[in-house]
């Protein structure tokens, strides 16, 4: 990955950042709003921004209101952020964190079940320790 493209969409996530927390007023903008990353494309100078919402019940409600503030947002990014040519700026939600908290609770159903369930009914039958396999380096010959 370009160097400098890892620059501007640092750049462009700490700026958005700090705008949506303290410069915009929007009222449907509700929640903890989050900037998760920017992917930007240096061809179309376009930014994705991918954000998530907690409570979940807000996403939609705040997604609009950050898409209907997009032109005030592109003008307040212009005048703190310094950059050629300022990239148009496109809003998308990001699931990631939702998933990966589905997995994590999923994780954490398995390893209570295997706590409930009984030690030997867990534990597969076994006629004793299995032998090592030899891993010892053969000896040279005589020469």
């Amino acid at each position: 990955m370009n160097i400098r493209k890892q620059q501007i969409e640092s750049t462009l996530k700490r700026a958005i950042s700090q705008i949506i927390a303290s410069k915009l007023s929007d009222p449907r903008v509700v929640g903890l709003v989050s900037i998760t990353r920017v992917d930007f494309d240096m061809a179309t100078r376009e930014a994705k921004v991918y954000v998530s919402v907690m409570p979940q019940r807000y996403e939609s409600r705040t997604l609009h209101g950050l898409r209907n503030s997009t032109g005030r947002i592109q003008s307040l990014l212009g005048k703190t952020v310094l950059l050629r040519t300022m990239p148009h700026v496109r809003f998308e939600l990001d699931d990631t964190l939702k998933k990966q908290d589905a997995l994590f609770q999923a994780i954490d159903r398995g390893l209570s079940r295997e706590r409930q369930a009984p030690a030997d009914s867990a534990a597969p039958h076994d006629d004793g320790p299995a032998a090592a396999p030899d891993l010892s380096l053969p000896e040279e010959s005589a020469r």
